[in-house]
């Protein structure tokens, strides 16, 4: 008997097993893409039963793909519970096998970064046979409650897979990076805020009144409702959209500049005042009422990043959020420092992936955005504008 704490040595471990050993049987909660999954695969023949949950989305559909129509490597979802062990038998006899056991999945994180415990039993072991026996009888009921996927099944585990993912890793705190100063998002103020201390915060800015931040979103609001596309905008109005300086002749278009002023980006201000018609088709991509979907939000980034090539989340995220305020914060040089300390991600190499899984995500997380609870007509106009307020919260001069 052994104890492995290390992933150095589990897998080491495993590694030896599944080449001196003839025979696998396995049930393990959750299996995926890893350096001993390509073991695995060479020893392929070796292979008798292996049984793997499918819970919460953990096994990655590349795994599935691997074994697709394998009968001897199947799938469980038990309709009660969880189905949660971890066990590897190695079998070449009745008196010659090992089995791994403990809390370690067949996970890339089991093996390069969790934290794990796991014991090595063989067939000299002190009572061995009640082992064998009692891991036997595990690996066959699961195996029995088991399917093998079919395609079409692969498919449409994939789908909710991929939607899953960034839901699944926010909860980490480990967003599209292996930063570990990144935090839980428990840890994450700005999550946990309630509405009305949401608004206590949203009124102490500094440098803006609160009416006036609301007459600019409303002036956003009502430019939006005249014309369907941006592109059918005059002139002035795609300038006060895109934060960059126009004559509006409407009270409270003089601060233009609130939300993130654009007035030093001049080629994005160009091509503004050129009607650019890839901004325009970019931002019909974007409903103007509704759920926003990163699909969305991706299908804007790729029209957008066809006439603006590099980094210009700022001017993007300008233009997001007068369309989609209650969704989308320009994040700006005036901001993002704060912002990105209060949402406990990296500043550093913001790009539009980020973007949406760093702090999109992480807005949808806040219970002040998912919980708002407006108590007069000021309150209510913030809360149809809650995530562009932020700015209110982190901009700095």
């Amino acid at each position: 008997m052994k104890l492995i704490t290390t992933q150095k040595e589990l897998e080491e471990e495993f590694k030896r097993l599944i080449k001196q050993y003839s025979q696998f049987y396995w049930v393990t909660a959750w299996a995926g893409e890893s350096t001993m999954l390509d073991e695995l695969i060479t020893h392929k023949s070796k292979i008798m039963k292996i049984t793997v949950g499918i819970h919460f989305y953990q096994t990655h559909p590349n795994f599935i793909k691997e074994f697709l129509g394998d009968n001897r490597v199947r799938f469980i979802q038990q309709p009660d519970g969880t189905f949660h062990p971890k066990l590897y038998l190695f079998f070449n006899a009745d008196d010659n096998w090992e089995i791994l056991i403990g809390s370690a999945n067949f996970t890339s994180p089991a093996f390069n970064k969790n934290t794990e415990a796991t014991v090595l039993l063989t067939s000299q072991d002190n009572n061995s046979k009640d082992i064998i026996k009692e891991a036997i009888i595990l690996i066959e009921s699961s195996w029995e409650s088991a399917k093998v996927f079919n395609e079409d099944e692969l498919n449409n585990y994939f789908i909710t897979w991929k939607n899953l993912r960034p839901k699944i890793n926010s909860l980490s705190g480990l967003y599209g990076s292996k930063d570990k100063s990144q935090r839980p998002i428990h840890q994450v103020p700005i999550i946990n805020r309630k509405w009305k201390e949401y608004m206590e915060d949203v009124r102490k800015d500094k440098y803006h009144s609160l009416d006036s931040r609301i007459k600019v979103i409303e002036i956003a609001r009502n430019i939006y409702s005249k014309a369907n596309h941006f592109h059918l905008l005059n002139e002035d109005e795609r300038r006060f959209i895109a934060g960059i300086q126009n004559k509006l002749n409407i009270t409270g278009s003089e601060n233009w500049a609130f939300f993130g002023s654009m007035a030093g980006a001049g080629i994005f201000m160009n091509k503004i005042i050129n009607n650019d018609l890839n901004v325009s088709y970019a931002l019909d991509h974007i409903p103007i009422s509704g759920q926003i979907t990163k699909s969305h939000y991706t299908n804007f980034i790729k029209l957008f990043t066809k006439t603006f090539k590099g980094d210009y989340i700022a001017t993007a995220t300008r233009l997001l959020s007068m369309k989609r305020p209650d969704t989308f914060i320009c994040f700006a040089s005036k901001n993002k420092r704060a912002l990105c300390k209060d949402f406990g991600i990296k500043q550093s190499d913001m790009n539009y992936e980020r973007y949406w899984d760093d702090v999109i995500e992480r807005i949808y997380d806040c219970e002040w955005w998912q919980n708002p609870n407006p108590i007069n007509e000021q309150e209510t106009k913030v809360s149809e504008a809650r995530a562009s307020f932020l700015d209110s919260i982190y901009y700095v001069k």
